[in-house]
């Protein structure tokens, strides 16, 4: 019994430790989203020079005076820019999303380029790149929305444990048979409710990244390359919207190879590309169809990974509950 308990007691703390680490996560995102509405509307634009690049995954937190902010991606930059009052800023461990990062690291090497950020004069506010803000507002609604169903997932599984044992110490003794101790599978459930979470975390990611054509009421339309440019690589677009309005956005990143396709020792030979655009959102960032990212096979298996964690959860969820069922 004295075993069932230290069991039960140590399921209990790990899910309250999730619980907990996923609201830290959803509030540390939550507030760079806020922070970063702060930034676009606030801000003035910029340009700002990458000097460097570093990878976050194994330090998420970063500590800017008493302040602790959460660096949700993996890749962070460093830039610097002159302020309007003639000083040079500088700040470090600036997000970005995947898409950029892939144009501004390769390998270990960080490509030092110049390019159009928000900004604000003073130490706290974290630069925006305007043409990586969509995909960072994406990114972190989806983080936002994860650690949510974590969250809640874990506290749900933490009260039901919590009631359990107050059904199980609240029942009369009987003195007439010597009771049977309740052999609660505290390693199997807890084995279960995290693979649960790891691998709906992971089937959602990515399927999020490959389903991204499906969402909104998205429709495709075909729009003119008005400008392009090689550092970054990057492209302005214009289109008209089914109502017949009148609509610009750029510079919007594209690849390499999608700019020598569209380009002859430097100059624009392609003057439309096919897009998709959100109907409910016009402003939103377009996806040039020719240069979608394509399903690569580090999505296929990470959604591979979370529906084997899927399958496994449930099943150690099942075993558990014949096990209890034998001893009541």
């Amino acid at each position: 019994m004295a075993t069932t308990s230290v069991r039960g007691a140590m399921a209990r703390n790990l899910f309250l430790l999730i619980a907990a680490l996923a609201t830290l996560v959803l509030l540390g995102c939550w507030d760079n989203r806020r922070e970063m509405q702060r930034v676009l509307e606030l801000g003035y634009a910029a340009n700002a020079e990458i000097v460097g690049a570093s990878f976050q995954r194994w330090s998420p937190v970063v500590l800017e005076g008493w302040r602790p902010r959460f660096v949700e991606q993996e890749v962070a930059v460093d830039m610097q820019w002159r302020g309007r009052d003639g000083k040079t800023y500088r700040h470090a461990k600036v997000p970005v999303s995947e898409r950029f990062a892939g144009m501004v690291v390769a390998g270990d090497k960080v490509k030092l380029m110049t390019v159009p950020v928000k900004v604000l004069d003073d130490e706290s506010s974290v630069p925006v790149p305007t043409f990586d803000a969509a995909n960072r507002f994406d990114s972190l609604g989806r983080w936002i929305e994860a650690s949510g169903y974590i969250a809640v997932a874990a506290l749900a599984v933490l009260a039901g444990m919590n009631y359990w044992r107050w059904r199980r110490e609240s029942r009369p003794a009987i003195a007439a048979a010597p009771s049977r101790p309740l052999r609660f599978p505290a390693q199997r459930t807890m084995i279960g409710i995290a693979a649960l979470g790891v691998g709906a975390f992971l089937a959602y990611s990515a399927w999020s990244i490959g389903d991204d054509a499906g969402e909104g009421g998205n429709i495709e339309i075909t729009a003119e390359i008005t400008l392009v440019t090689s550092n970054p690589y990057a492209v302005q677009l214009g289109w008209k919207d089914p109502r017949g309005g009148v609509h610009h956005y750029g510079p919007v990143p594209i690849s390499e190879r999608f700019w020598k396709e569209i380009t002859s020792d430097g100059a624009l030979v392609v003057r439309e590309t096919r897009v998709r655009i959100r109907a409910d959102d016009p402003m939103s960032l377009p996806v040039i169809l020719a240069d979608a990212p394509e399903k690569q096979w580090r999505t296929r298996t990470v959604l591979g990974v979370g529906c084997a964690l899927l399958a496994l959860g449930a099943g150690c969820l099942m075993s558990a509950v014949r096990a209890m069922r034998r001893f009541l």
